[in-house]
């Protein structure tokens, strides 16, 4: 009897821990949703990324391409997008630079070029 006891009462945490972690789950997710207005860069959850242009209690205009406006229930929308500022490349060194020209290339195959034809490696494989 006190074994079950104890397995009832360990059962009975985890199924509260479970909901309890589930509500925090769809309080945070109904608060991005109510939080969201025009302006914010969205992603659906179908995947569709865009930009929100208007929002009523029952649909989020979504601008998806320049001019192109498609209509949600803001249920739909999964999260809100920040956006990533652009990272600026570094100048490239002349080693880096790619030759304007194959003049003073040497481009002729060589025998120990070729993988697994027996010439590279010092001799033939086994």
């Amino acid at each position: 009897m006190d074994g079950s006891l104890f397995f009832l009462l360990i059962m009975a945490a985890l199924l509260v821990f479970m909901f309890s972690r589930t509500r925090k789950q769809q309080k945070a997710q109904q608060q991005m949703q109510n939080s969201i207005g025009p302006g914010s860069e969205v992603m659906t959850t179908s995947g569709m990324f865009g930009t929100v242009v208007e929002r009523t209690d029952e649909h989020v205009v979504i601008e998806i391409a320049p001019g192109l406006q498609t209509r949600w229930t803001p249920r739909a929308v999964a999260r809100v997008v920040t956006p990533v500022a652009p990272v600026e490349d570094a100048p490239l060194s002349d080693a880096d630079r790619a030759p304007d020209s194959l003049e003073g290339l040497d481009l002729t195959k060589r025998d120990g070029d070729t993988p697994g034809d027996g010439t590279t490696g010092g001799g033939p494989r086994a």
